[in-house]
């Protein structure tokens, strides 16, 4: 079992620390009853990983960050608080974010260009290679997909032939979640398990190893 590296350490007790401080009440009001859990699900920390999300983008300073699983858009807003201006978030998901049950986007947190959803199914090689130089200048991705058992394996296979500008921080949500156990324990980056402050069903944080 992979363990983790000591910038990994380093980016987790910053990004810790920096969730520790984060106020995402102004997101909270974008969910106003849309949600089956509290209005209030995106201020818990830990416990919930939005804060967590927040935290990254305010320790890396990324100038590319791309999400898997646009779903209701919280975690996507949670990564926007904090991006630099010069910025940008790709979000990907197979459903357009208008048709997705009790979205919590709106049109304006799209106008500046920051932030832009792409669809299609990045477990599909065809497609991820279509978006390769984007993924390859991430400077973090966050992977949120279906937990399927099929698309976190077939993503990391993509991922592991894929050269980057530089070793981007990925973060795994729901590596507690049982199809994503085998997929977890069995992944052979630096890695280190951050469900304590993250997610309480799993968050994972690591970085790939470089392709052969």
């Amino acid at each position: 079992m992979s363990g983790p590296s000591s910038r990994l350490l380093q980016v987790g007790i910053e990004s810790a620390k920096s969730a520790s401080t984060i106020d995402l009440s102004d997101i909270v009001g974008r969910v106003q009853g849309r949600l089956h859990f509290s209005d209030d699900i995106v201020n818990v920390w830990p416990g919930e990983h939005y804060r967590l999300l927040a935290g990254l983008v305010q320790i890396l300073s990324p100038r590319l960050v791309i999400e898997i699983g646009t779903a209701e858009g919280l975690s996507a807003l949670s990564l926007l608080k904090y991006l630099p201006e010069n910025g940008q978030l790709l979000t990907f998901d197979i459903v357009p974010w208008r048709e997705y049950p009790a979205v919590c986007l709106v049109e304006d947190d799209f106008a500046s260009g920051r932030l832009q959803q792409v669809l299609g199914d990045l477990g599909s090689r065809d497609l991820f290679l279509q978006h390769s130089e984007s993924l390859g200048k991430a400077d973090l991705i966050f992977v949120d997909g279906p937990k399927d058992g099929v698309f976190e394996e077939r993503f990391i296979q993509n991922v592991e032939k894929l050269h980057f500008n530089k070793s981007p921080i990925f973060v795994f949500d729901d590596i507690r979640v049982w199809n994503m156990l085998r997929i977890w324990r069995e992944l052979r980056w630096p890695k280190m398990d951050f469900t304590s402050l993250g997610h309480w069903s799993g968050t994972g944080i690591c970085e790939p190893i470089a392709p052969k």
